[in-house]
């Protein structure tokens, strides 16, 4: 009968380790690679945000329309990632019924240069039509309420304060345009 070995070795301790660090190195190799930049062509980068809401007002879906007071969503064909970010938006979206914003779904076309660098991204508008928010929903993998500045924006822009915020330089879960 062969006798069993219960003794932790220190080979046994050196192929953990290695095992350990390997595991580490993928898992960080992997994630990295997932993440992608939401404005890799800076197209965001020193606009002002009264010519920016100009542009936007050309944009297919959005021409003539009211943008009083209102949220817009923007998604694309295709795109992967905006299955993370659903559940955020529709707490978004809840807020913006009690807050009194309207909410506009954008889907843009693939392969179609706009002044949206990724999706999915949000814009947020007040009653005067200035800009109060355009970027993603939030950084990271997983585009998290927790990871973004969306909820911040609305409960100033609700107490009164208004700031324009174009966030470009961030990194998630994001398919360019």
């Amino acid at each position: 009968m062969l006798a069993s070995n219960k003794k932790i070795t220190r080979t046994h301790y050196i192929v953990f380790f290695i095992w350990l660090i390997f595991t580490f190195i993928f898992t960080v190799y992997f994630i990295t690679g997932r993440l992608a930049p939401f404005d890799p062509l800076n197209r965001l980068t020193g606009k002002d945000s009264s010519l920016l809401m100009a542009e936007l007002k050309q944009m297919e879906g959005l021409k003539g329309v009211n943008l009083n007071q209102t949220i817009i969503h923007f998604t694309s064909d295709g795109c992967t990632c905006s299955q993370y970010s659903e559940e955020h938006k529709n707490i978004i979206n809840q807020q913006a019924e009690v807050d009194g914003f309207n909410v506009i779904n954008i889907e843009l076309p693939e392969n179609v240069s706009t002044i949206i660098p990724s999706t999915p991204a949000i814009l947020i508008i007040s009653k005067t039509e200035d800009l109060l928010y355009l970027g993603p929903y939030s950084v990271g993998l997983a585009c998290s309420e927790s990871n973004g500045f969306i909820e911040i924006v609305m409960k100033n822009y609700m107490k009164g304060y208004s700031a324009s915020m174009i966030v470009n330089d961030a990194k998630g879960c994001y398919c360019n345009t």
